[in-house]
């Protein structure tokens, strides 16, 4: 009865158990978002002549923003330069769980091959494949551990014992056969930490400028994928980030819920899906066939 894109359905099936839900996000191997615009709006459904304020989704497809405009980095432009659509899709490359491992492998790559230091006298060869890591590896160097007994000896001083470097070089070894020294082990989480949060940044700019236009103050924001899930403080870095952006005033209580506060979407496409195709039927049998490809079938 209907054909959804995924990020559509998240919105509407988030609506549909929030009514304060104004905008539908996917952070997972790839990103997008979409919300509610008014037909009046929508300069190319002037030819159906519906009433201005009908209600429409609108699918942003915004891992295409911006082309040629955003600043990336060298590893961005080799990630963009050496995927199967070079100079498309410029914003999901720097957010998209698709990519991150492939950005933090390339940062690695290219320190060992001009820093004679890092994973000196090593055989990087597995780090060296294209995409042979995903997100799930750095959201795993993410996650807080207690710090092993031989890396405290290994560092004689260790400023953060709640560090993550016990399971970062258990990854490495597991995973690419490499065994990094403590040191190297700080630049791998750094390394981590400052992929993770320019993803988690970047995409609260996309829910903050739909915020700017459609001029929502407070709403909530249903949010879908793995690396909205999954991925260490990718949440409260975009909450974060929104405070940024939109300028709110400080928390009295940290339990405060932030004006626009994005939540997360249970199986937000498959039940959106249902629903749009239910919407669907009930307006048929409301005598509007708008975007309806084989009318006849309802006689």
């Amino acid at each position: 009865m209907a054909l959804a894109n995924d990020t559509t359905g998240t919105l509407v099936a988030s609506v549909y158990a929030d009514p304060k839900m104004k905008i539908g996000c996917i952070f997972g191997t790839g990103c997008n978002a979409a919300y509610v615009e008014d037909c009046g709006s929508i300069p190319k459904l002037a030819h159906l002549k519906l009433a201005s304020n009908t209600p429409m989704v609108i699918n942003c497809e915004w891992g295409a923003f911006d082309n040629g405009a955003l600043p990336r980095t060298l590893y961005d432009i080799s990630v963009d330069k050496d995927s199967p659509r070079p100079g498309q899709q410029a914003f999901e490359k720097l957010v998209a769980g698709l990519y991150l491992g492939e950005i933090f492998r390339l940062i690695m790559v290219d320190l060992c091959d001009h820093d004679t230091h890092v994973f000196a006298g090593q055989d990087i060869f597995k780090l060296r494949r294209p995409y042979s890591l995903d997100s799930s590896f750095l959201a795993a160097i993410e996650e807080y551990v207690y710090i092993l007994p031989r890396l405290i000896h290994l560092a004689n001083v260790c400023r953060d014992s709640t560090e993550n470097l016990s399971n970062t070089l258990e990854l490495f070894q597991t995973k690419l056969n490499i065994s990094p020294s403590l040191p190297e082990l700080q630049l791998i989480r750094r390394a981590a930490e400052l992929i993770g949060t320019r993803a988690a940044r970047l995409s609260a700019c996309g829910v903050a400028a739909i915020s700017i236009k459609k001029g929502y103050t407070s709403c909530h924001v249903g949010a879908d994928g793995s690396v909205f899930k999954k991925y260490p403080r990718f949440k409260a870095r975009g909450a974060q980030a929104l405070r940024e952006i939109l300028d709110w005033p400080a928390k009295m209580d940290p339990r405060e819920e932030d004006p626009i506060e994005i939540l997360a979407a249970e199986d937000g496409s498959g039940v959106g899906a249902a629903l749009i195709a239910a919407l669907t039927l009930q307006r048929v049998q409301e005598g509007n066939m708008h975007g309806i490809l084989d009318p006849e079938r309802f006689n």
